[in-house]
Formats: structure tokens, sequence, C-alpha cells
């Protein structure tokens, strides 16, 4: 036991025999990040840039609409964000809560341009049709192939993809896009 003691840092057990290192009174998590908090912010919006284009339906006004909205609630609750172990998490909690309540705010609102809509658009409508029948498929695909594909249709190269999809090789990064890709067009009957 003391051989044992000599070679680990002194650590506490907590429940379930998880054990925490301690280092100059701040406690180590692999989840937690210790930077400024205006670094902070800047890599949370970044991870949260493909997750409000999806819950938007790739409309980036209301997408950077929604990261605006939810950096000030942030910068708000500034404690609770650095106290969080996830804080990634704990903003896109904050963006989802965000979008229901706007989704609920523009339901109760009628606008006077809702009576002008043309019943019909030659050719629009496939290509609408199509549209949604390629977002429910999109449904079904994990975030991280959302996040590339989405990415991808709005022209960003892999450099920009692989900062906020994160720790992935360019390589395997590559590979993921073009199986989603090829997913896609199956699940749409499609050949690429």
């Amino acid at each position: 036991m003391g051989a044992i003691s000599a070679i680990r840092p002194p650590a506490e057990i907590k429940q379930q025999n998880s054990i925490a290192v301690k280092q100059s009174n701040l406690e180590v998590c692999k989840n937690r990040k210790h930077m400024p908090f205006k670094d902070l912010l800047s890599s949370i919006t970044k991870k949260l840039v493909s997750y409000a284009l999806m819950l938007t339906s790739n409309n980036e006004d209301d997408a950077w609409d929604l990261i605006q909205s939810t950096i000030e609630k942030l910068i708000k609750n500034k404690e609770t964000l650095q106290a969080s172990n996830q804080p990634v998490a704990y903003a896109k909690r904050i963006l989802k809560n965000n979008f229901i309540d706007n989704y609920r705010k523009e339901k109760r609102m009628v606008s006077i341009e809702a009576n002008d809509i043309a019943i019909s658009n030659d050719g629009l409508q496939e290509a609408s049709v199509e549209y949604q029948e390629m977002l429910k498929f999109l449904e079904a695909f994990d975030e991280t192939d959302r996040t590339i594909l989405m990415m991808l249709g709005k022209g960003h190269n892999y450099k920009e993809i692989q900062e906020v999809v994160g720790d992935i090789s360019m390589e395997n990064l590559r590979v993921k896009a073009n199986r989603a890709r090829i997913s896609l067009a199956n699940c749409m009957g499609r050949k690429l």
C-alpha cells in the first residue's frame, strides 16, 4: 500500500469507485475545460453553429439569432457555465430551450403576408417535397454525420468542419463525409 501511494498523487475516492486527482486546488475532469471565459464562449459558439442550423432547418439568420440569444444567457449565467462539468451540453440545452420558446411565440403570431401565399408554385413544390424528405432522412443520422452533411451543403471546407466536429483526423472526416453522402443518396433512392 505504501508503494502505491508513493507512485500516485494524492487522490480522493468518490462514490462508485471514481477517483478525482487534486492539483493546486483545481479538480481535474476530462469534460471540463479550464480556460478564460472569453475563450470558453468562443469554443462553445463554434460547436453551437451546426446544432442551431439543424434546429432551424439550415436558416442561417435564425440560427445566428438563436446563438446570439444563447450567448447572452450564458454571459448572464457566467458562474453556472464555469461551474458546469459539461459547458457545451449546458449551452446546447439553453439553445434548444430558446428555439422552443421562439417556435411557440411564432405559432401564436399570424402574419399579414400569410394570406397572400400562392397555392401552387410551378416546379418549387417538387423541390420543397424533396427537401422535406431529405430532412426527414437526416433525422435518422447521428449528430456528427448531420453536422458534416449540413456544413458541406453550406459550402464549408473540411478544415472548418473539423474545427466544429472536434477531435477527428482529416482522413477520418473525409471518410465519414463520403459514407454519409452515400447513405443519404441510398435513402433517397439515388446513386452517387
